[in-house]
């Protein structure tokens, strides 16, 4: 099914909730990220995968944004 073909309430509310979703993904990546800046007792060897999981998602959901504005 074409995004063209689907009604424009369906096609709105997908796209807000495609929108709360990837603010989400920023919001809590950026959480994380900050925390890792700020507390330095979190500063191990082991959390900087976690930290390298966080910048990642976070621009996944930045791209997810850039995407999403296209499809509709």
């Amino acid at each position: 099914m074409n995004a063209t073909t689907l009604p424009l309430s369906t096609r709105v509310t997908l796209a807000f909730l495609m929108g709360l979703l990837a603010f989400a993904i920023m919001l809590g990546n950026a959480v994380v990220i900050l925390a890792f800046v700020v507390d330095k007792k979190l500063r191990h060897r082991s959390n900087y995968f976690f930290l390298n999981l966080a910048i990642a998602d976070f621009f996944v959901g930045k791209l997810h944004i850039f995407i999403s504005d296209n499809l509709f």
